[in-house]
């Protein structure tokens, strides 16, 4: 699933700056609000911190209604907004290049069915998943389009960067040391949004077993594995904003997506073992990263 959330954002961010070429309007559509002047890396740099502000009001709303909030309806809002908007730039993407739509037609296309993904998984519990995927493949491409669309490739890259740095430093303040990050994750967990993604091991079979008690017993010994949509995007970003670095973008976007996607091999497989509850972002941005630089040394 972080495979293919990877191959989705940066499919939808390649699609996106192409269509940006064609429909100038549509740099317009970006999330960064202009601070400075965009060929200055001082702006690049303070559109991280922008970035992050938003990052912080965004959790710091869901940690207050979390604790004010013990219904669904609130949460079911809010997760159908995010999904909607966030998995309408995927579907925008496809309809715009695999359907050839017009512009305008493919961006009501995705609203359509951005729509209708939010509703399925309002419907249907067991679409949690799939929606967590398409919607952070969408936040992936709509905030790595953004600081290419801002600022260019270098600028661009410089931003996303140091953005990726601020975050990774507040991942590891939110789960070490606050620990609101925990908080939070079991909250949303227990409600089963489109804000993680779930993976559950089942024990073996007995021989013998009736079907009720091996369901019993497997939802008992079950191992469950959760992993947030915000370590599913960020690596999106990245790939996406290293698309525009040269002739070999997509070399370079696929290194990236390598790079992370080994990283959280290693690290689920640590986490298994170890019963411990870790932030991700700072290992899968590394790992990505220096695949990005491995790729760039090797004169790629």
């Amino acid at each position: 699933m972080f495979a293919i959330t990877q191959l989705l954002g940066i499919y939808s961010g390649a699609v996106m700056l192409a269509a940006a070429l064609a429909v100038p309007e549509l740099r317009e559509m970006t999330i960064l609000p202009q601070v400075g002047d965009p060929n200055e890396p001082a702006t690049a740099l303070t559109s991280a911190f922008i970035l992050i502000g938003y990052i912080l009001l965004g959790a710091a709303m869901v940690l207050v209604a979390a604790r004010l909030f013990k219904g669904m309806l609130f949460f079911q809002l809010l997760e159908f907004a995010v999904i909607s908007s966030a998995s309408s730039v995927v579907f925008f993407s496809a309809a715009y290049s695999l359907l050839g739509m017009d512009f305008v037609s493919a961006v009501l296309a995705g609203i359509i069915f951005g729509l209708a993904l939010a509703l399925a998984k309002l419907a249907k519990v067991e679409a949690k998943n799939a929606a967590a995927v398409i919607s952070s493949a969408g936040v992936g491409a709509i905030f790595g389009f953004s600081v290419l669309a801002s600022f260019g490739p270098a600028l661009g890259f410089l931003a996303m960067s140091a953005f990726v740095v601020l975050l990774s430093l507040y991942d590891y303040i939110a789960v070490f040391k606050t620990k609101h990050m925990i908080e939070m994750a079991r909250e949303l967990s227990g409600r089963q949004l489109s804000f993680a993604i779930s993976a559950k091991s089942l024990p073996p079979r007995k021989e013998g077993e009736k079907t009720e008690q091996y369901v019993e017993r497997a939802m008992r010994e079950g191992e469950r594995l959760d992993l947030g949509t915000g370590d599913l995007s960020v690596p999106a970003m990245i790939s996406v904003s290293a698309y525009s670095l040269g002739a070999n973008g997509l070399v370079y976007a696929l290194a990236v997506a390598a790079g992370s996607t080994v990283a959280l091999y290693i690290l689920l497989r640590f986490v298994s073992k170890q019963k411990v509850f870790l932030p991700a972002l700072p290992p899968i941005c590394l790992g990505g990263m220096l695949a990005l630089l491995a790729v760039k040394l090797a004169g790629l």
